[in-house]
């Protein structure tokens, strides 16, 4: 198993230049090639002179700060057409060109909402500048230089949680607090951009009275995360990054810390006389189990809850019967689904059954590369799920729904449409 991954950690916040300078401190770039990709965003009158990382120590933590001349940087963005030009100009590859695109399309989006204006009418202001440019552009890649892009994505998966599908993990962010002043005023902590774009993300307010996270920082978590954890996912850790913000905090460090490894391979999922097995095709996840007892429910809801589970993404629901205190039957729901949908699931149970609290566990994963095929039968045309094994076809099944469909529209026995399919996929 060679599978890259970083983990971010976000309890003084994140910004863009924090971001970026934790990145290059992981020191797995070479400063040439940094410094060519600088030169490649073609800035006009900005070059790779005008842009340097400085040695930092913040209370006791060595890191870098990243510093940019922005005064050597003649253009100056006011809309997005004028963004969008400038990263036309720059000289990287399309799929790393994409992921710029994307990363701005969140700023876009948040400064959009916020403002109550129509994407053409918008005026930008503190994203408008170089180094907002410079922290995105480069911070792509970076990563994509890193080999983290995530190519075992399980594509049933009806909710794709990262923009990009990359192996990057996230802490909760720790936005700060406090009264800020922006372009438009004062306010509280956190700005209505950072805010808008972090919906759905864990977050959480402390220490210094001031703004900890910014918008920058919030959509590029926004884009490269797959996951969220208080806890550094199961990996082999390469290299750690420092990147160091401007002020000087009372309480908190301010650093951003990255984390650079491979998944563990020490993990008892692995066995290392299968190194050519699973590097074939084994994939490595992780997912969270939740978990109740119940014994005091109306069986009839059940099929309700299932059904509302499933469709706020669980990846399976199923019951197990238990005999609980006083000799009463029960139920364990037992719910699987990606770890960034754990507050929601918990959310419909407890909001939808009797229970009254909830066991969550995070489970290893190992899976397989599967999808659906459509074939033309005598009947129609049928849905057909396949499961491969590098270029070895493993197993071919036709989906349940479709054959129910043919059997009700033919009037014919499902067991009789069964038989059939199966003998044309076999």
């Amino acid at each position: 198993m060679n599978q890259n991954i970083i983990y971010i950690d976000c309890f003084s916040g994140i910004s863009g230049d924090k971001f970026l300078s934790a990145l290059y401190n992981l020191d797995l770039i070479k400063e040439k090639q940094f410094y060519d990709a600088v030169n490649n965003l073609n800035i006009k009158d900005f070059s790779s002179k005008d842009i340097f990382f400085e040695k930092t120590q913040k209370k006791g933590f060595n890191g870098l700060s990243l510093k940019i001349n922005l005064d050597k940087a003649s253009v100056k963005f006011k809309t997005i057409h004028e963004v969008n030009k400038q990263i036309d100009l720059i000289n990287f590859k399309n799929e790393i060109k994409n992921d710029i695109r994307f990363i701005y399309n969140i700023l876009f989006e948040a400064e959009s909402c916020v403002h109550g204006k129509s994407l053409k009418d918008l005026h930008l202001h503190e994203i408008a500048s170089i180094d907002t440019l410079i922290d995105i552009s480069l911070s792509a890649f970076i990563i994509n230089e890193l080999n983290l892009k995530n190519k075992h994505q399980n594509n049933d998966n009806s909710h794709n949680f990262a923009y990009g599908n990359y192996n990057i993990i996230c802490s909760k962010i720790n936005l700060g607090s406090g009264i800020i002043d922006i372009a438009h005023g004062t306010l509280s902590v956190p700005p209505p951009a950072v805010s808008y774009i972090l919906k759905e993300i864990p977050v959480y307010g402390f220490g210094d009275d001031t703004e900890l996270t910014t918008p920058t920082g919030a959509a590029l978590i926004k884009y490269y995360a797959s996951g969220y954890s208080e806890k550094i996912p199961s990996m082999e850790i390469i290299s750690e990054g420092y990147g160091c913000g401007s002020k000087d905090l009372d309480r908190l460090v301010n650093i951003l810390r990255i984390f650079y490894g491979k998944l563990n391979k020490h993990s008892f999922i692995y066995n290392d006389g299968d190194e050519d097995l699973h590097n074939s095709y084994i994939n490595y996840g992780e997912i969270a189990e939740i978990q109740c007892n119940i014994d005091d429910m109306n069986p009839e809801i059940y099929d309700f809850v299932i059904e509302k589970l499933f469709k706020n993404g669980a990846l399976d629901v199923f019951l197990t019967p238990i005999m609980m205190k006083k000799n009463r039957p029960g139920i364990i729901l037992n719910v699987l689904c990606d770890i960034p949908l754990t507050k929601k699931l918990s959310k419909v149970i407890m909001e939808e059954t009797t229970s009254i609290g909830l066991r969550i566990a995070r489970k290893d994963k190992i899976y397989i590369d599967r999808f659906i095929e459509e074939i033309e039968t005598p009947f129609g045309t049928i849905k057909i799920k396949v499961s491969k094994a590098g270029n070895k076809i493993l197993n071919k099944k036709p989906e349940y729904e479709s054959l129910k469909k043919i059997a009700l529209n033919n009037n014919i026995s499902l067991k009789e449409v069964y038989n059939a399919v199966n003998k044309l996929i076999k």
